[in-house]
């Protein structure tokens, strides 16, 4: 049976490892750039993150890709990360806003204010409960239209199915989950109702044999 960490447990282990979080560009860093050419960052004006961990991906974001009045709030349970996030991105200011926040209770932001949202290497974390109650946040939170960008760990890469190195951070999340961080592989799809979501781009990229799926779904 696969565990998932506590949102408390989840905060400790990230507030010990912030200063690790940029070592794992070796498998992250291909779905990242997918992401990004797919989300079409280039027509958005008010950018939520969810999970935004040490800034990473909002650096790319708000240097190449978003627009110059464009604006961008970054959310995360970790302290830590978001004082690394705060650092990398004070060029940006004011366009850019990071705060603290438990997204199993939800997302803060208003009705009908973002047109996108992404979540990278977060609904690997979520329980399926804490998963389908975040894409309803989403929802809400999305202009119509908006996208959510979406990258985590998934089981099967589209070349084959689940490799050795896949099957063995599987075991290890069954086993002992605070080792991966609480990461496991999951798919994404079976998560959106089709009645709220129509997906606009699919894709699985497996650097080193670790693979990722990349989302990106429109608001109905």
């Amino acid at each position: 049976m696969t565990r998932t960490l506590t949102p408390e447990q989840a905060r400790r282990y990230y507030e010990r490892n912030a200063h690790k979080q940029d070592a794992q560009g070796w498998y992250e860093d291909a779905a990242l750039e997918r992401l990004i050419a797919l989300g079409d960052f280039g027509n958005a004006e008010a950018v939520l993150e969810v999970g935004c961990g040490t800034g990473k991906l909002a650096e790319l974001l708000l240097r190449d890709h978003m627009g110059a009045h464009a604006t961008y709030i970054g959310v995360d349970i970790s302290n830590s990360m978001l004082a690394r996030a705060g650092t990398r991105l004070k060029h940006y200011l004011p366009r850019v806003k990071l705060s603290p926040a438990d997204i199993t209770l939800g997302l803060a932001a208003s009705d009908a204010t973002k047109d996108r949202i992404v979540a990278t290497y977060v609904f690997d974390l979520l329980s399926m409960a804490h998963s389908r109650n975040l894409l309803t946040n989403m929802h809400r939170v999305l202009r119509p239209g908006g996208l959510i960008c979406l990258a985590r760990l998934t089981r099967e890469s589209e070349e084959a199915g689940m490799n050795v190195f896949s099957q063995l951070w599987t075991l290890i999340q069954r086993r002992w989950p605070w080792l991966a961080g609480g990461c496991r592989p999951v798919a994404l799809r079976p998560l959106l109702d089709r009645t709220r979501w129509r997906i606009v781009a699919h894709e699985t990229v497996a650097p080193r044999g670790l693979a990722s799926e990349i989302l990106i779904a429109r608001k109905l």
